[in-house]
């Protein structure tokens, strides 16, 4: 069985032990412990009234009878423990602590709670949070009653003076307790934290294969109100025809060979008669033709594919109109697309060759339908690079990426997510700017020649990075954050450069002067290289809150930490950062003093907000952007998507690390201490993949889950066996779960590295894997 499931089955069969204990405690045999007026009567020496134990009621929330411990009837009969006979619950008497005089006692442990949590009530609006009945921490009702419940009537009190008495009493040494938010924040520790601002530069994932079921545009945004999502009965039809579509396509080739068994004569003619056509004929013209001629033949099939052409485009134009968004590209039936984000309502954030941007869900083979195809156009690429004696470097080229239609620099989804399926950090290429020619500066282009705009400049000497083009006249190059183009005699590069960058450190270097700044630096993503690592900090906290919101809708419970059974609003953000590495304490109270304290105004999208009455903490939310939230109100409204009760809130908690490094370490350093090294989880073959399409075909089957991979960190798992976030050890080295190996194999690890060398060099071993503690 996989430890997590093991864990769970271990979980489960102490609540039902648990749950049974508590069912035979409350409904055994009560009257034995209680007399006629419902309160506890007086016990012998040792805590025994004819022989049955004493009982009191719990302060777990749901008032249930439980017998005394022995412990507990120890500090009785101290009379550090009392019984009161009105609530039926034990009360500290303040003989171990005086602030903590009328507290309440748990009947096993004889631990102090201040207020019992009770149910919540039905919010005014829907803005106000209720004071959820949880196990987070004690917590102040409105009414201003400690023990949280109902005020007794008027005629419930009249003729008893000694339980006026007691309510005063009571009433006075509760307000002692009391502060008030203000005081609350003024104990705590509030940080402002730093003005972040997320890097331009991009970011490797693993790739996710889609295919265009027909020649479709790529948005620039998605359209309002218009859904993309598959009809659940297309699958088993959307494989069918993708296995048509396969058949049709990698049979070209035969079809291409039996065409070249013509007569030269006949091909000459074939190849005149073709320019003819496509000379003469517009698209109007061979419309026309068709009509008036009633034949078919009178159109070839160059002139029909320029028609069909014709009508897509104005299909296209139609679409434009009508989804009110521009396309940015246009891509074939059958070409190749990377899914790099699930938005929401059905439609697809993709990259494909240059081009970036939204499509329907619905316009794609995905997921076993785009495997088939896959495999197909793989076989084609192989066997073209073996007759070519070449290296297989993947199926672009043979399948066909889409077509730009608007520029990059121009289209607003290209940044939409940084992310992208090609390399991002670059090999560096040292080079040193030698402005010896010129009037003692390099200038940095935007464009490759000496007429564009100039968007930085170096001295002599200062140092810069080759990321593409090195053997042309206009090379490009990185210094600092510009990115341009200067020629190739302006720089100095070669052996002795890199032995003498080596040998003084780069950081005695200094890098261009920025002119431009990069947004609008056209040249700017000329490369999705850089020699520093992307930061993709918002894109964690987006699928932080996209994996929260799927549990709009589910239950409220009291006491509760699963995500679809029912959890309260602190074991609600616990499951959720737990999913994504983080291990928060379980209550409310506790957990906003973890990470660190902002103010509620700071808060990011994935941060915590806390909310107090009376200075109580008693409620968390995640805040979820734009004055939002996602939590686990209470159990009339269960998980919902509210909004920050601000009368209440006081704090937020920055959990989440904004500046992620990239750059991870060595995958084969020893980074693990002996203290890090918790359950062994059994011997698993480990497997070494990079993003590169050829390693995805070795390590079988990566599917990408939008987390930044990195080396020395990333690793591809099952998740039933090894849950994303969950960090273990392998050979000494730490690594988390991030990407989904469908692999298929039992006790089967994929681990990320940049190079396709270094994963060929390690190939296949067995390792023990341990859990970290």
């Amino acid at each position: 069985m996989k430890f997590r499931n093991i864990k769970v089955a271990k979980m489960t069969g102490t609540k039902i032990l648990a749950g049974l204990l508590v069912f035979g405690l409350t409904f055994s045999a009560p009257a034995t412990a209680w007399a006629a007026e419902g309160g506890l009567t007086e016990s012998t020496s040792n805590g025994t009234e004819n022989g049955e134990k004493l009982q009191a009621k719990s302060i777990d929330g749901r008032d249930t009878l439980t017998e005394v411990s022995d412990l507990v009837l120890e500090m009785i009969q101290n009379e550090e423990i009392r019984y009161n006979e009105e609530t039926g619950y034990l009360e500290d008497t303040g003989l171990r602590d005086a602030a903590k005089t009328g507290w309440k006692v748990d009947p096993i442990t004889g631990d102090e709670v201040e207020v019992i949590p009770a149910n919540p009530d039905v919010p005014v609006t829907p803005e106000q949070p209720t004071e959820p009945a949880n196990p987070d921490t004690p917590q102040q009702p409105s009414d201003g009653n400690v023990n949280n419940e109902q005020q007794p009537s008027e005629d419930q009190t009249d003729g008893s003076e000694e339980n006026k008495a007691q309510e005063q009493e009571k009433n006075a040494q509760d307000s002692e307790h009391k502060m008030t938010n203000e005081e609350l924040v003024k104990r705590q520790q509030i940080v402002r934290l730093p003005e972040y601002e997320e890097d331009f530069r991009f970011w490797t994932v693993a790739r996710k294969y889609a295919f265009a079921k027909t020649k479709i545009s790529i948005r620039e945004a998605i359209p309002e109100d218009i859904s993309g999502a598959v009809d659940t009965d297309r699958t088993e039809n959307d494989i069918q025809e993708a296995t048509a579509d396969a058949k049709k396509l990698f049979q070209k080739e035969t079809s291409v060979k039996a065409k070249k068994s013509k007569t030269k004569s006949s091909a000459k003619k074939t190849k005149t008669e073709k320019k003819v056509q496509l000379n003469t004929f517009s698209a109007g013209t061979l419309k026309n033709t068709a009509d008036t001629s009633g034949k078919k033949s009178s159109l070839n099939s160059d002139a029909a594919a320029a028609l069909q052409d014709d009508t897509l485009n104005a299909s296209f134009a139609s679409q434009q109109l009508t989804e009110k968004v521009r396309s940015v590209g246009e891509i074939s039936q059958d070409g190749l697309l990377y899914i790099l984000k699930e938005e929401k309502n059905g439609w697809l954030y993709v990259e494909s060759g240059k081009v970036r941007g939204f499509v329907k869900e619905s316009e794609l083979y995905t997921g076993d339908a785009a495997e088939i195809l896959l495999s197909g156009y793989q076989k084609q690429a192989k066997k073209a690079a073996k007759k070519a004696k070449t290296a297989y470097t993947g199926i672009e080229g043979t399948a066909s990426l889409a077509k730009e239609t608007v520029p990059a620099n121009e289209n607003q989804a290209f940044t939409h997510v940084r992310a992208t399926v090609n390399q991002t950090l670059a090999t560096k290429k040292y080079a040193l700017a030698d402005a010896s020619k010129s009037d003692g500066t390099v200038a940095i282009q935007e464009e490759a020649n000496g007429q564009s705009r100039v968007i930085g400049t170096m001295f002599q000497g200062n140092l810069c990075y080759i990321l593409a083009d090195a053997g042309k006249d206009w090379i490009y190059v990185e210094s600092g954050d510009v990115r341009g183009f200067v020629p190739k005699e302006a720089v100095q590069t070669g052996d002795e450069v890199k032995a003498q960058v080596e040998a003084t450190g780069e950081g005695a270097y200094q890098t261009a002067t920025e002119l431009i700044v990069p947004e609008d630096n056209q040249a700017l993503y000329y490369s999705y290289a850089s020699v520093k690592p992307g930061t993709p900090g918002n894109a964690i906290r987006q699928a932080m809150l996209d994996f929260a919101a799927q549990f709009i809708g589910n239950p409220y419970v009291w006491g509760g930490t699963s995500l679809t059974d029912g959890a309260d609003c602190s074991g609600f953000v616990q499951q959720i950062y737990k999913n994504f590495g983080y291990n928060l304490p379980r209550v409310a109270e506790d957990q906003s003093q973890y990470g660190t304290k902002i103010p509620v105004e700071d808060a990011q999208p994935g941060d915590l907000i806390f909310y107090a009455k009376d200075g109580y903490v008693h409620h968390v939310v995640m805040y979820a952007g734009d004055g939002k939230t996602i939590e686990a109100a209470n159990e009339d409204q269960g998980i919902i998507s509210g909004t920050v009760y601000i009368p209440e809130a006081v704090w937020a908690t920055g959990i989440l690390e904004d500046n992620y490094n990239l750059e991870g370490t060595d995958v084969n350093e020893q980074n693990a201490t002996a203290e890090q090294y918790g359950d062994s989880i059994g011997e698993y073959t480990i497997d070494y993949y990079c993003s590169c399409e050829t390693c995805r075909a070795k390590a079988s089957k990566v599917k990408a889950t939008g987390t930044p991979v990195v080396e020395g960190q990333t690793i591809a798992v099952d998740p039933d066996e090894i849950p994303y976030g969950t960090k273990v050890i392998i050979d000494g080295h730490v690594f988390t779960a991030e990407d989904y190996d469908t692999s298929g194999k039992e006790k089967h690890i994929s681990i990320y590295v940049n190079e396709h060398e270094s994963a060929q060099k390690m190939n296949e071993k067995k390792a023990e894997v341990h859990l970290v503690k």
